[in-house]
This record gives structure tokens, sequence and C-alpha cells, in this order.
């Protein structure tokens, strides 16, 4: 089982449109509609792969509500933490010349005394030796490192931590001892260094730098480049044989569950290149079907080009 935790969750909503017009009336058919933020759509890919999950989640008096009928009518063991406030929407604007524009709201405030029934919601659980993925955007107003005081509770539990987080969130959430993985693409990782990542060595040398501060693993998506993964003596590079063409929303967050229920190692870098890469091509934050993840070839690297120009450089 694979609990995950989203602490700020979206309705994401898709939007298809002939031309953007801005200052303008414009008439959009809506694609998608799902409940989402990083950590919901973890969950919905797992549940999609057949690993059993569950999802906690904060949701407010606005929407909260809802995400509590979509999952159960997907199917996911969750308990929705209901607080004030109005439940954020990411809108994807697709304009049918295939430009895409995204306009992500900040979403509602949380206090730490919802953060104690998070607490709660995992004490709960049977985790020993169970993955827990917290992931997402921090509520505004929410100490940097409120990830760190989760996780560490989570470990004191018993579990395994993964995190999937940007910038001084994700750096904030670091110690000696923990987590086992972190999944940043190659711009969050770039943040976390400091310095531009041109390279498929430059993103596994800063990958190690992250590691000897206690990270056990690095996940890195790379766009059009695939994905790297990285251990204090490993590292491994996968990517689609034939290039992928859609919206990626979401994609980094079904190659971090797919990659968990694989069994969070080399071997299961390839398959979680494929479900993520499956994905793109599927409108809104919809998830691939096992089907539609083994139709796409995916070559896996162990010997790696280590000067290669990434395609998107951090």
């Amino acid at each position: 089982m694979i609990a995950t935790v989203t602490l700020n969750p979206s309705i994401d909503r898709q939007l298809v449109i002939d031309d953007l017009s801005i200052g303008e009336v414009n008439r959009a058919d809506l694609d998608q509609i799902h409940p989402g933020g990083k950590g919901v759509n973890v969950s919905r890919a797992l549940k999609s792969f057949g690993e059993e999950t569950f999802a906690i989640l904060v949701g407010a008096s606005l929407g909260g509500r809802w995400f509590d009928e979509q999952l159960t009518e997907l199917g996911i063991d969750h308990e929705v933490i209901i607080t004030s406030g109005v439940t954020r929407s990411n809108l994807t604007i697709v304009e049918r010349n295939g430009t895409v524009t995204k306009i992500n709201e900040q979403g509602f405030s949380i206090s730490p005394e919802i953060l104690e029934e998070v607490r709660a919601a995992l004490g709960k659980l049977d985790l020993t030796n169970q993955w827990v993925v917290f992931a997402g955007r921090l509520n505004q107003g929410a100490p940097t490192d409120t990830y760190l005081h989760l996780a560490q509770h989570a470990r004191s539990l018993g579990a395994r931590v993964a995190i999937d987080a940007s910038d001084v969130e994700l750096s904030d959430s670091l110690w000696s001892d923990g987590p086992d993985l972190i999944k940043p693409n190659q711009h969050e990782l770039a943040s976390i260094v400091g310095r531009e990542l041109v390279t498929i060595n430059d993103v596994i040398d800063a990958s190690r730098e992250i590691i000897a501060r206690g990270v056990k693993a690095v996940l890195c998506s790379l766009g059009a480049d695939g994905a790297v993964y990285v251990t204090a003596d490993k590292a491994v590079h996968a990517e689609p044989v034939h290039p992928v063409n859609g919206v990626p929303v979401g994609a980094g967050d079904i190659m971090l569950a797919t990659f968990l229920a694989g069994g969070a190692n080399e071997g299961a870098l390839a398959g979680a290149v494929a479900w993520s890469a499956a994905s793109v091509a599927l409108p809104g934050t919809s998830i691939p079907t096992p089907a539609q993840a083994a139709a796409v070839e995916v070559r896996l690297n162990g010997d790696l080009d280590s000067a290669r120009t990434l395609v998107e450089v951090a």
C-alpha cells in the first residue's frame, strides 16, 4: 500500500478553445475535469497501475466534499480533512493550434490544527515499510519546512518517504537521514543547487550533491529526455524511443506513482517513463491504462552519454 498526502488539492479543468483572445469574451468547451493536486494524481495513477493506495487530503469547505465523491467513484480509499476556504482550481486552456496556457490558483491557507489532523490520519494507517508520498505546492502561509515535519512523523511510523515539491519547499524538506526519494524535474533540481543544468552529467552531479545531504535517491524527470534515477553509486537514464506530443500536465506525478509501484529501483525506471509518456497525449490529467503505457517503447541507457545536452535546459 502506498499512501499519499495532498495538502493543497485542486480541481483540474481543461478547456478547449479555437483561439484565446485576451480582453474579450471567449467561448470554450469543457474537455476534462479531474480531482487533482500532485498527491491525488499519484493515487489515481496507482489505482490504474493496480497498486493499493490510500489518499489523505485537505479540502476546503467549498469544493472539498467533491473530492470525497470523486475518489469514492474511482474506488480509491481516502480521508478528506475539511477546513474553511475555497478549494483551488487549476485551469488548462488548450487552443486548437496547440498553444497551451495554464492558470493555477494559490488555494486556501492551512492551520496547525489541520496539520495535526493530517498526522492523526497517518497514524491510523499501518505504514511499516510502506511508502508515503508528500507532493505538491504548499498552502498559502504554510511554513516551508511543513513537509519536513510531516515526513519525519511518517518515518517515525515506520514508513519510507518520497517527496515531490518545488524550490524552497523541497530544499527545506531534506534532512540528514532522509527522505528515501525525491522527484524533482530538472528545473526544480537546478533551483535547489543554484546553477544551470545543461547536460545529463550536470543532472547526475546535482543529484549526488543532494544525496550527500541525506537523500537516499533522486528520480529526476527530464521532459522530452525521459528521466534519470540516481543513487550514491548508480545512475540510469530512460527515454521514449519515439517523441511524444501533447500536454504534459501530471506526467511527473504518474512517473513517480508507477516508479514506486514498480519497485522504486533502476528496474522500475523504464516502466515509469512509459506510463508518464503515455499520459502526455491524453487530455487534462487523465491517467493512462496499462495497455496505453505498454504501447510506449522506452530505451534504457545504463551507459550514459554524460555530455548529452538536454532538450529543456534548466
